[in-house]
């Protein structure tokens, strides 16, 4: 995950500029700074490589049942031929 960047002063003069008071605001801005210091957020950055590995992830897969289809349908028919000759 990323780490994001918090102004925390820009953010206090915001709320002042808002009504807030100086220590109402600070208090606002440590518990903002708080919160993101221990959560885990995904970033953009982050959903996109999370995108980019699932489409890969996904064509894999496909490769895979494509790959078992044909031999299953390549069995059939080679037993079927068996079958044909054997009792024909």
């Amino acid at each position: 995950m990323a780490t994001i960047t918090f102004d925390t002063h820009q953010f206090v003069k915001e709320l002042q500029t808002k009504g807030f008071k100086a220590e109402q605001a600070e208090g606002i801005s440590d518990a903002l700074k708080n919160v993101i210091a221990i959560s885990e957020v995904a970033t953009t950055r982050d959903l996109k490589e999370l995108e980019t590995r699932m489409e890969i992830k996904l064509a894999e897969t496909k490769a895979e049942i494509i790959k078992w289809n044909v031999g299953a349908i390549l069995a059939s028919v080679g037993l079927a031929v068996a079958l044909i000759k054997l009792l024909g």
